[in-house]
Parts: C-alpha cells; sequence; structure tokens
C-alpha cells in the first residue's frame, strides 16, 4: 500500500500494473541529503469516491483510505498480513470464533483514544444499510451481519466486546482468512461519532492526517507524528491527480512527482535513458476479461475455455506491455499466499479453441459485446487487440470454410460426373446393340 516507504527511495508500494507486470518507478531522491524528506508527491489516475472507509468501492479511494485510517490487520507491500491495531489475535480450533487484543496507547488524529467500542460501531457503521457502502463483504462472515445488512436485524450478534481491549468476533461458519478481510479498506476503524461530512474531512488513526481536498486536482496529508508504527519519514505528502501516463512521466521529469509509473509504451526508452532511476516490482494483480456465465452462451464451460485458447495473451504482453508482465494462471497473482504454482495458463491454440466450440454447438460463433473502460490507454489496447484477433480468427476461418465448400464442391462434381458418364457410356452401348438388335430383326 501507499503507506509504506522504501527507505533508500522516494517509492510506494501500489498494485497499480496489470497481468502481474513488473512495476517501473523512476525514483529521484529529493531528500536534500538528510533523512526527512520535506514533502512527497504521489499521483492517482481518478479522484476518490471519497475518504470514507465505509464508501471505499474503488481503488483511489482504498489507497487514500490507507493513508489515513488502519484495520484491525494490514498488509505489508509483498501481501503478507500484519498487526494493525490489534496486535494479536486467537482462534478457536474451528477458526470460527476470533478474539483480537486492541494495541494500547492509540489516538484518533483529534486526540480520542482508540477502544474496541469504535471497532464494534465502525463495522455496525458499514454494515448499516444506510450507509450505502456496496463492498460490505468482508465483514459478512460475522454472524448476524447478513441480516442486519439486509434490514432483518436491529443488531449484529456475531461482534462482543470485551472491555476496551478486545474484540470477539463469531462467524457464521469456520473461516481461515477472515483475518485478511479485516485488513480490507472497508473494514479501517473510524472514531465512534463521525461528523455528518466525515467523508470530505476525515479523521483516522493512520500515518497522515488530512490537510485539504481539491476535488480533480490534488489532496494534501501532513504525517502523523505520534503514529503507533512510527511517523512518515516525509513532512508531508501531496496527491495529484493525473490521468494520463505520458503526463505523469513528463511531470516526473520536470520535478513535479515524486514517483511514477512508467508508461508501458516507454519501457524500452526508460530503460535505455534512465536506467539507475528505475526500481522493478512485481505487482499483486491481474489483469482480466470478465465473462458473464450466467447469459448466453457464455454459460458453457466449454465456450469460455475456447475464449481462453483464442487469445493469443503473448502476443498482447509482448505488444501492449512490453513483456512486462506473465501470463495469468489464475485470479490470485504468484506473490500472494494462496496462488497455486503447479497450474499453467491457457495455451494459445484456436484449432483448439473451434473444436471446443464445436463441442458446444456454436461452430460458426456467436455474436457477444465487449466492454471496456474509455480512461485507461493500456486496456483499451488489450480490447483493441482482442478484436483484431477475432477478425483475424474469423477471416481464417472463413478462409477455411470457403476451402472446405471448394473442396466438397469439387467432390461433389466428380460425383455427380461419373454417374453422369456411367449413364451416358450405358446409352451408348445401349443404343448399338438396339440398333444391331433392329436390323436383326
Amino acid at each position: 500500500m501507499l503507506r509504506h516507504l522504501l527507505r533508500t527511495v522516494n517509492l510506494f508500494d501500489t498494485a497499480t500494473s496489470a497481468l502481474f507486470l513488473c512495476f517501473l518507478a523512476a525514483c529521484h531522491a529529493k531528500s536534500g541529503g538528510g533523512n526527512e524528506l520535506r514533502g512527497l508527491v504521489y499521483y492517482e489516475s481518478n479522484d476518490p469516491r471519497s475518504l470514507d472507509p465505509a464508501l471505499s468501492t474503488d481503488v483511489p479511494t482504498g489507497e487514500m483510505v490507507s493513508l489515513l485510517f488502519d484495520g484491525l490487520t494490514q498488509f505489508d507491500p509483498d501481501g503478507k498480513l500484519l498487526p494493525g491495531l490489534s496486535d494479536r489475535w486467537t482462534a478457536d480450533k474451528k477458526a470460527q470464533r476470533y478474539v483480537f487484543h486492541l494495541r494500547s496507547g492509540v489516538t484518533f488524529h483529534d486526540g480520542h483514544p482508540f477502544v474496541a467500542a469504535d471497532v464494534k460501531r465502525s463495522f455496525v457503521r458499514v454494515l448499516n444499510p444506510a450507509t450505502h457502502g456496496g463492498r460490505v463483504w468482508p465483514l459478512l462472515p460475522i454472524a448476524g451481519a447478513q441480516d442486519y445488512a439486509e434490514g432483518r436485524a436491529l443488531a449484529v450478534r456475531g461482534i462482543e466486546l470485551l472491555g476496551d481491549s478486545a474484540v470477539v468476533f463469531t462467524l457464521t461458519q469456520p473461516l481461515a482468512v477472515f483475518p485478511k478481510f479485516l485488513a480490507m479498506p472497508v473494514a479501517a476503524i473510524v472514531p465512534s461519532s463521525p461528523s455528518p461530512d466525515f467523508g470530505q474531512r476525515p479523521i483516522g488513526t493512520g500515518p497522515w492526517r488530512f490537510v485539504a481536498w481539491e476535488h480533480d486536482d490534488y489532496l494534501r496529508f501532513a504525517r502523523n507524528p505520534s503514529y503507533w508504527g512510527g511517523a512518515p519519514r516525509a513532512e508531508s505528502l501531496t496527491v495529484r491527480i493525473v490521468p494520463e501516463p505520458l503526463t505523469r512521466a513528463a511531470e516526473f521529469l520536470a520535478g513535479r512527482l515524486s514517483v511514477a509509473e512508467i508508461p508501458f509504451g516507454e519501457t524500452m526508452k526508460w530503460e535505455h535513458e534512465h536506467a539507475d532511476w528505475l526500481h522493478r516490482k512485481a505487482a499483486l494483480r491481474v489483469v482480466y476479461v470478465a465473462l458473464n456465465n450466467r447469459r448466453g452462451p457464455l454459460r458453457d464451460p466449454n465456450v469460455r475455455r475456447a475464449i481462453n485458447r483464442a487469445v493469443n495473451v503473448p502476443e498482447i504482453l509482448s505488444t501492449v506491455w512490453n513483456s512486462r508482465g506473465i501470463a495469468a494462471a489464475g485470479s490470485i497473482p504468484p506473490a500472494l499466499g494462496g496462488s497455486d504454482p503447479s497450474r499453467r495458463p491457457y495455451a494459445y491454440d484456436t484449432t483448439e479453441a473451434r473444436r471446443l466450440l464445436r463441442a458446444a454447438g456454436y461452430p460458426d460463433g456467436f455474436a457477444v459485446q465487449l466492454w471496456r473502460s474509455g480512461t485507461n490507454v493500456e486496456l483499451g489496447r488489450v480490447a483493441q487487440a482482442l478484436l483484431v484477433a477475432v477478425v483475424r480468427e474469423a477471416v481464417d476461418h472463413v478462409r477455411e470454410r470457403n476451402e472446405e465448400d471448394r473442396v466438397d464442391h469439387r467432390e461433389r462434381d466428380h460425383l455427380h460426373e461419373a454417374p453422369l458418364r456411367g449413364e451416358r457410356e450405358e446409352r451408348e452401348d445401349d443404343e448399338p446393340e438396339q440398333a444391331r438388335s433392329g436390323a436383326q430383326g
């Protein structure tokens, strides 16, 4: 997350790359020679939806929430689970009852102490239907959370306080990964009585304090000197809204950004001209084309397998992402726990794709709509590559069908001509015989 600042460079670990792309970040050190960095300038592609964790439904909001707030647990830059506002936790043998012990001495940015009641009220607030958060799933394993979120209960029965220093969660069923769910932005802890404009002027326990937000332009933060995890090295952090990758690169070169992801199309240029500025890091993200498997032909697994076989992922990685990635073998990146190293990605095989389509009952293909975001340049190029591949495959398919038709037509002509010749030969043979018979008569 953005909160993890590398000690040697002005680099925040982010998960903005795609298809396990290697993260290239230009890293100018602008500390003035000391250990203190006067001010860092980062960027987001879009304005956050809100700074309220309960409304964290997009990447910019989630990243800004991680600067201002803490969860009971947190992830390090490599996706490893670490303690957060809870310094330790235990689970019963079934992994269905968890006790989280809270870190002592933690205060919110306004000086109020952090206590167990803040945890319960934060989670109930997220689950409250009136909040309209939309991403409550990390909390739904808690007993009674689903009923409360859907308005069928007046309380969440699975949350119990043990004084001010511990919280007990009882789940509807065993779930070993529940502590990881509590590291999600939506599960960040907020004060028990947030203000009406909390999403615009937030107060948390995180490493950065809110200063200002000029929508669609920038957000400004000041370091939290009393942060329980150690104060950030920089005095301030400004997050600018810069949608275009090429603009971000230019702003970095002009000294107006502390870090920037190199545009994929300029990878070779930057590696050649500024190799000593670059830091390469594997991203914790997968890019995919989502298939709606509840409608039409996409309900058939063979159709979905055919689509995977028909897409030339290595070519897309090479042409769109300049080989800054690997083909995904599943939904979990290799660097995250739970990934299966034995899985292999789909091989590009159009012959097998056609066989699967025939098996599904679509030998001539079918119509499907491809929707894409209009703001992501690389994903737009992926969509174009997919369309080109589809057209190329359709043309090849038509050519093969035409060739098959020509071969079949020639074979049919041959079969038709042979009987006709035989019939003519028969008639020619018969006629002389008849003539001879008539002559003899």
